[in-house]
């Protein structure tokens, strides 16, 4: 049975199986108002399928929202990136529950979701599928927890981008870098953080397809000091969502005091995967795989929108090109990450 120990608002907490602690947040990612998201939940409580629910609200008025949520993709990287275990997992920004969920099936998970309703969205959901007794529900900034309890595994699924975003106080950035040496101190002896982020230099952006968290082209894909430029110049606003090429991110995760890392491939990319490659062989797989297979048709990443025929078969051709000279690897639309 799950009971994890932790420091919040400097009170030590207990929290049981099936337990929920919640201090609500204003800020936070949200994609779905509050008010219509309670009022999912009630038809959930009320005893009908969640699943059913979701379907009739968004299959048809915001399929990428259903697709986001529903989609049994969502958890490929289990048994390709995940270790295989049965410890304890910290599924960070859960969301929807789309990892915790399911993941509780299999081993106790730990969801920590700064936004209320969501968070009641996945106690309501996990109810339904019989796994709340291998849940505990937190809601809570990261950064305002202490763990005492450590982790044989930490999820951070399209997390660590935004954790300096909905924050005044901090450099974006540096919370970035604050929050990898965070997952790593509260690892246990062994365990793993696993992530799965866009890539800075995916080929899908540097050919002019919008980003995933600002909705327009050619700004994220700039190095940070020019990307702060040229989105404080476009929109009045400061950067505060942040991706990186591979090679940055590692250096991160090693400065964060990681030292065993592997890189994965994920196409189309991490929120809907079909293939996953490890690049643990320096990528001779992943280029051999985009030199002799049709690429999964790649979308934008922002609204769920088919990107054109056109622009797919650039990106064919271009990816070939990459894959013959062995350095596609450089260019995957998104990463799985795991670190230890």
């Amino acid at each position: 049975m799950i009971s994890i120990h932790f420091v919040h608002n400097g009170a030590n907490h207990a929290l049981p199986a099936g337990g929920i602690y919640a201090v609500p947040r204003a800020a936070g990612f949200r994609d779905t108002p509050a008010a219509e998201l309670h009022s999912l939940i009630a038809e959930v409580e009320s005893g009908r399928p969640w699943r059913q629910v979701v379907s009739d609200r968004y299959a048809v008025a915001k399929p990428w929202l259903h697709r986001i949520i529903t989609d049994p993709s969502r958890t490929k990287f289990f048994d390709t990136v995940l270790p295989a275990d049965d410890g304890l997992v910290l599924d960070l920004g859960a969301g929807w529950g789309q990892t915790a969920r399911p993941l509780a099936l299999r081993r106790p998970v730990v969801a920590l979701e700064p936004v209320a309703e969501r968070l009641a969205f996945i106690q309501a959901a996990a109810r339904q599928d019989g796994v709340d007794r291998n849940l505990c529900y937190l809601g809570a900034d990261y950064f305002d927890v202490q763990f005492e309890t450590k982790f044989a595994a930490i999820c951070a699924i399209g997390v660590f981008e935004w954790v300096g975003a909905f924050q005044n106080h901090t450099d974006p950035q540096e919370r970035q870098r604050a929050f990898l040496r965070k997952a790593r101190a509260e690892l246990a002896p062994g365990g793993t953080l696993v992530l799965g982020i866009e890539n800075r230099l995916g080929l899908k952006y540097l050919l002019g397809c919008p980003d995933d968290h600002l909705g327009v082209s050619r700004i994220a894909c700039l190095p940070a000091p020019l990307a702060r430029q040229r989105w404080q110049a476009s929109s009045g606003q400061p950067l505060q969502s942040f991706t990186y090429s591979r090679l940055e991110l590692e250096q991160l995760l090693r400065h964060a005091g990681f030292t065993n890392i592997e890189f994965f491939s994920a196409f189309p990319d991490y929120k809907l995967p079909e293939t996953i490659i490890s690049l643990s062989d320096g990528g001779h797989a992943l280029n051999a795989w985009l030199a002799a297979e049709q690429l999964p048709p790649e979308h934008n990443g922002y609204d769920g929108t088919a990107l054109d025929s056109t622009f797919q078969e650039d990106l064919q051709t271009r990816y070939r090109s990459l894959a013959t000279t062995g350095h596609a690897q450089h260019f995957s639309p998104s990463y799985f990450v795991r670190a230890s």
